[in-house]
């Protein structure tokens, strides 16, 4: 599943730091892409992991204000999330 992620107030470096961070270790994770200037963040994950992508963006201090459902672009290869 691919969405787009709307937090409440990714006001620097460090938010997005926090929330690579918080990110990374989520098995299922395809992507990641904080959007500092939106207050987003673009995930991409495998079925069965939005629980985990939702605990993570909560122990980084995040609130979810919204999200939408994206179309897929993952070829089956896992990228990296700095962090």
């Amino acid at each position: 599943m691919r969405e787009s992620i709307q937090l409440h107030e990714i006001r620097c470096e460090r938010c997005v730091n926090r929330l690579a961070t918080a990110l990374a270790p989520i098995k299922g994770l395809v992507e990641a892409r904080v959007e500092m200037g939106t207050s987003s963040i673009i995930v991409e994950y495998a079925e069965g992991s939005q629980a985990e992508v939702n605990e993570a963006i909560k122990k980084a201090g995040f609130a979810v204000l919204d999200r939408f459902e994206l179309p897929s672009t993952s070829t089956g290869t896992s990228v990296p999330v700095p962090g």
